[in-house]
């Protein structure tokens, strides 16, 4: 039987990716792959089962709605529940499940800890992780600053306003520069993240391209994570993930 999947998707959030990476794992699936009890032949055969439950944000504080903490603790998005011979999981951190999807169902998508590529294995692990690590913690802060002054009381936005515009000054901007600097050396002459194909690590590093979008950075400073997010954009099971879901607009966090 088939897993029966509930994306828990917030607007504006990193659950987009789910998405697209249950899409993939959709089409990359093939009855000549045999995952772990015949996984890939049900997705084939029955295409992968997942439902989308939506979720909006508060206008004015844009923080997620209190009914997603009676999905998880937490109350964060992206949240996925799988149900699974007669097992319910509930599963949050969007690593945790991109990683867990890709080694159950997915596997054409992943690089496995056997591969004889160990750089391939090596540049999985790290972009992976890295996404929402060194590379969301930026991001984070120049959410958080370009909010401070609208959240702040009015008579405080002067202070706030000056306290914020040093931080992004000082401290903010830079590090955006040094990582999709990084980062943009790092796809030098590569189409994919890992391994010279698509895998969760490009899934994982979506969310990070399109935070520079959003930010105050010139795009065109950035040819090559462009050139890979453009491919990204293209893809038919990112398309079709974005009419179950929706375009993310990080620049509502930051204008």
């Amino acid at each position: 039987m088939a897993p029966k999947i509930t994306v828990h998707w917030l607007e504006d959030s990193r659950a987009q990716r789910i998405l697209w990476l249950l899409e993939e794992v959709s089409l990359a699936s093939s009855p000549s792959l045999v995952l772990p009890a015949n996984r890939a032949f049900v997705l084939t055969q029955l295409g992968l089962d997942y439902e989308v439950k939506r979720y909006s944000r508060d206008p004015k504080t844009l923080l997620a709605p209190k009914e997603l903490a009676d999905v998880h603790p937490l109350g964060k998005s992206p949240v996925v529940t799988i149900v699974e011979d007669g097992k319910t999981l509930t599963l949050a951190e969007s690593g945790a499940i991109v990683e867990f999807i890709v080694e159950r169902y997915g596997e054409q998508l992943g690089v496995p800890a056997s591969s004889s590529d160990i750089q391939a294995r090596a540049d999985y692990l790290y972009w992976l992780h890295w996404a929402e690590g060194s590379g969301m913690l930026p991001l984070m802060f120049s959410i958080i600053f370009a909010q401070l002054p609208k959240q702040g009381p009015w008579l405080a936005k002067p202070l706030l306003n000056a306290v914020a515009g040093g931080a992004m000054g000082q401290f903010v901007l830079p590090r955006l520069r040094e990582n999709f600097g990084f980062v943009e050396k790092s796809l030098a002459g590569k189409d994919y993240f890992a391994g010279g194909k698509l895998t969760g690590a490009d899934v994982m590093m979506s969310f990070i391209a399109e935070g520079l979008e959003a930010s105050p950075l010139p795009n065109d400073k950035y040819p090559n994570i462009f050139r890979w997010y453009n491919s990204v954009l293209a893809r038919s099971a990112y398309k079709k993930a974005l009419e179950k879901g929706g375009k993310n607009d990080l620049g509502r966090f930051t204008r």
